[in-house]
């Protein structure tokens, strides 16, 4: 049965009751106000009473239900027992159904206690299986222990065996180091000899030397007579034998002696010269502005001298170093050669390569299409031309590529004398920046190599540019600078005071090269 509930006073209902009585006995001030305020609390009243019934109807319903479910269950508990009752029992009622729920739980309960033993036997039984593994793995691991002990205290007498030679090697190592670093300073020493012996030989041989190389005869030149008196030993003279005529008519052969440093006669090759003037490139190397000048009258090889044959083709570098290959594309390979070999000392080279012409007097970049006016400017490393290009060589190769673009401006123009004389000076200018970084020493090396292909010095009324206005302004341009050229290098020669660079651009452009202490070379 559900619980009985009894119902109180609320404490609103008797507040209620007595503001009624109150209120009755009060005077009637506001009889409007207090009737109102009465009927509202009758009505809130009537509805907490409303709520308070609908949830004791909902609970006692619960409850009815709940009571009914337990009556059904334990129904069908009643039955499944009577069914499963052993036959020959009669039914002693309610306890011996409660006898029978409880034997049956009891044996279910034995029977998973049976099955947990059952379990727990082969976990026991499966644990000691691991636990022999585990023990076998554990005599193995203990043999192997001891081998690799064993292994450990070979490897720990090899390695005190070895910590002895390696200290014996740095030993012998720091003794190494300290005889390297003496031969380090030795060869410092003998390089620093070598350039100064190099140079006291060049100086010996001369600053300043003239070299005479005699062209082979054209077909339609006529020949002279040549004789070379000391060919088979210093090859320094040469005499030509001119056909002449005496006063009375008798006929005569007048002969005129030259002497110079060496003379390459018509038969000598382009490599014959290079070997000749080979040594200058070290002396670039450690330093010293060297200059190679190619002089003589139009159409007597300068340009082939310095640059080569005229079948050259500077686009192909497979035919470019052939056996007519000039003093430019071979200087710069001996220069590579030469630079990778010092690396060993210590020395490292950059290269610069620029290519100006000067044209009346006037200095014109051969390697751009810009045609703005270069100027010269002198810093105490070398000579700098405003304007002109600068190009960074990084093989040796890269040379004719700028040879073949100076060859398309250089300016040219056909004479009597020569179908493509130059009418300029054009001056390959190579500056080598050389550094030394050895930890023991430090030094730095700035030269230039000028290699300047000269215009060729012509009678005017021979080359027949006395009849053309351009070609006799030329002329004269040319043989004025080559005359103030002469004069720089004789003053040179006689050690003068006052050395006349500014009397042309071309010697103001060379004067660093051109200066004491500078070589000079000229073919």
């Amino acid at each position: 049965m559900p619980p009985t509930r009894t119902r109180s006073a609320s404490p609103q209902r008797v507040r209620a009751r007595r503001v009624g009585d109150s209120g009755s006995r009060a005077p009637t001030k506001a009889p409007q106000a207090a009737s109102s305020d009465m009927r509202h609390l009758f009505a809130l009243e009537a509805q907490r009473m409303q709520a308070t019934r609908l949830r004791e109807r909902a609970a006692q319903e619960q409850w009815r239900e709940r009571t009914r479910t337990l009556d059904e269950q334990l129904e069908e508990e009643r039955r499944i027992a009577k069914e499963n009752r052993p036959p020959g029992h009669e039914w002693r009622g309610y306890q011996d159904y409660e006898v029978e729920l409880l034997r049956a739980q009891c044996e279910e309960q034995v029977a998973s206690l049976q099955a947990d033993v059952l379990a727990r036997d082969e976990e026991i039984k499966r644990l000691r299986d691991l636990l022999g593994q585990y023990t076998q793995q554990a005599s193995e691991q203990a043999s192997a222990q001891h081998t690799w002990a064993a292994r450990v205290s070979d490897l720990e007498a090899q390695l005190r065996t070895h910590d002895a030679r390696t200290q014996q090697l740095r030993t012998e190592a720091s003794d190494a180091l300290a005889h390297t670093r003496g031969l380090e300073a030795r060869l410092a020493e003998a390089d620093a000899l070598r350039r100064h012996l190099h140079n006291q030989v060049q100086e010996l041989r001369g600053n300043v030397r003239v070299y005479a190389r005699v062209r082979p005869a054209a077909r339609a030149d006529p020949v002279a007579e040549w004789r070379y008196p000391d060919a088979a030993l210093l090859a320094t003279q040469l005499e030509v034998h001119v056909p002449s005529e005496s006063a009375m008519g008798h006929a005569s052969v007048k002969t005129h002696a030259f002497a110079f440093d060496h003379v390459f006669p018509p038969a000598a090759t382009q490599s014959d010269v290079f070997a000749e003037v080979s040594d200058l490139l070290q002396s670039v190397l450690d330093g010293y502005h060297t200059t190679i000048f190619a002089y003589g009258q139009t159409g007597s090889g300068k340009t082939h001298t310095l640059e080569g044959g005229a079948g050259i083709d500077w686009q192909h570098a497979a035919h470019a170093m052939d056996d007519d290959a000039g003093l430019i594309p071979r200087a710069m390979h001996m220069l590579w050669r030469t630079a990778e070999a010092q690396r060993t000392h210590g020395w490292s080279y950059t290269f610069e390569a620029q290519m100006v012409e000067v044209y009346l007097d006037q200095v014109s970049d051969l390697l751009s299409d810009a045609s703005r006016r270069c100027e010269i400017k002198h810093t105490p490393t070398h000579t700098h031309v405003e304007h002109a290009a600068v190009e960074p060589l990084t093989r040796p190769e890269d040379v004719y590529a700028l040879l073949a673009r100076a060859q398309k401006r250089r300016q040219v123009a056909a004479t009597r004398m020569n179908e493509r004389s130059s009418r300029s000076h054009s001056i390959f200018a190579l500056r080598v920046h050389g550094e030394c970084t050895r930890p023991d020493a430090t030094a730095t090396t700035h030269a230039t190599l000028n290699l300047v292909d000269l215009a060729g010095s012509e009678r005017l009324a021979a080359s027949g540019s006395a009849n053309d206005a351009q070609r006799l302004k030329e002329a004269q341009s040319i043989n004025k600078s080559l005359s103030s050229l002469a004069d720089v290098i004789s003053a040179l020669a006689a050690q003068a005071k006052h050395v006349p660079y500014r009397n042309s651009t071309l010697t103001w452009l060379l004067k660093p090269s051109l200066s004491r202490g500078a070589k000079t070379y000229r073919t």
